[in-house]
């Protein structure tokens, strides 16, 4: 497996979500997941604007949580709405399901560390 795949498996993202979002061909996307070929370093600028959009999206989520009502027995049915944010081309992250689970996954474990 290559590192590209490992990166869209994070976010949760099939192939045809990642060419969608990246706005290449399926066949490339696959291609690069099975490590045939190597994307172009502009697939990898847009990874890693979504990844930033999903972090500053989870930290905007867990902020936004009532801390001095919340309990260790809430943060497995917390739920978070989608992300405003939208990143540097305008696709919101709230069409994107993967994205939005791990922005769930992140803004939990953030709140998680309360306590611990």
């Amino acid at each position: 497996m290559s590192n590209f795949k490992a990166i869209l498996d994070l976010f949760g993202m099939s192939a045809a979500d990642a060419a969608s979002y990246l706005d290449v061909s399926e066949p490339d996307v696959l291609r690069w997941c099975s490590a045939e070929d190597c994307p172009p370093i502009s697939v990898w600028q847009k990874l890693v604007e979504l990844f930033d959009s999903i972090r500053f999206a989870a930290e905007d989520a867990a902020k936004a949580a009532d801390l001095d009502h919340l309990t260790a027995t809430d943060l497995n049915s917390l739920t978070f709405g989608p992300a405003a944010a939208a990143n540097d081309r305008g696709t919101p992250l709230d069409r994107l399901a993967g994205p939005q689970r791990m922005i769930a996954a992140m803004a939990t474990a953030s709140l998680a560390r309360v306590f611990v």
